[in-house]
C-alpha cells in the first residue's frame, strides 16, 4: 500500500473522528484481489462500544468512497481494547491517565503505572505519589493494562 493513499485516508477520516471527540489510534489499509479493506482504531476517554464504532463506521463510509483509488471499499472500526499492544510512540499521549506496563531494555520484569506525560522523548509513569521515567526509545514492549487503573483506585481509597 502507497504512503500516499494512506495519508489521504488519514486526512479524510481524522477530522470527522475529532469532530466526534474520538483519537486516531490506528490506521492500516490493505488491498486483495482489487478491493481495499481498511481498519480504523479509535479511542475516546469515556469508551468506545459498539454503537460508537458503528456510528464512525457511518459517518467515514461516504468519505471513503469518495477517494480515488479505493476499489470496493470496506471499513472496520474498533476500539483499542482493554490490553492494546502500544505500536508507536504517539499512543501514549492518546492514552495519557490510562494503565499501561512497560518492558524497558535491560529489565527483566514488566512496570506497571498510570500514564502521566510524554515529555522530551520520555514516558512518565505515576504509581500512587511516586513518578517514574522511561526513555521511549528504551522501551521493548509496552501494553495497556486496566488492573494497574484498578489497583491505582483501590490504594487511593
Amino acid at each position: 500500500m502507497t504512503g500516499r493513499l494512506d495519508d489521504e485516508i488519514r486526512q479524510a477520516v481524522e477530522p470527522v473522528l475529532a469532530g466526534m471527540g474520538f483519537s486516531l489510534v490506528e490506521l492500516s489499509v490493505g488491498r486483495l484481489k482489487g478491493s481495499t479493506r481498511v481498519n480504523i482504531v479509535l479511542y475516546r476517554k469515556d469508551g468506545v462500544g459498539i454503537d460508537e464504532c458503528a456510528e464512525a463506521s457511518r459517518l467515514l463510509f461516504p468519505r471513503l468512497e469518495t477517494l480515488e483509488g479505493l476499489a470496493d471499499v470496506s471499513l472496520e472500526v474498533s476500539s483499542p481494547g482493554m490490553e492494546r499492544q502500544i505500536r508507536s510512540p504517539s499512543e501514549y499521549a492518546i492514552f495519557q491517565g490510562r494503565g499501561v506496563r512497560v518492558l524497558a531494555d535491560g529489565a527483566t520484569e514488566w512496570e506497571g503505572g498510570i500514564i502521566d506525560a510524554v515529555e522530551g522523548g520520555t514516558l512518565w509513569l505515576r504509581r500512587g505519589r511516586q513518578r517514574k521515567g522511561y526513555a521511549l526509545a528504551g522501551i521493548r514492549r509496552a501494553r495497556l493494562d486496566y488492573s494497574v487503573e484498578i489497583e491505582e483506585t483501590q490504594n487511593a481509597v
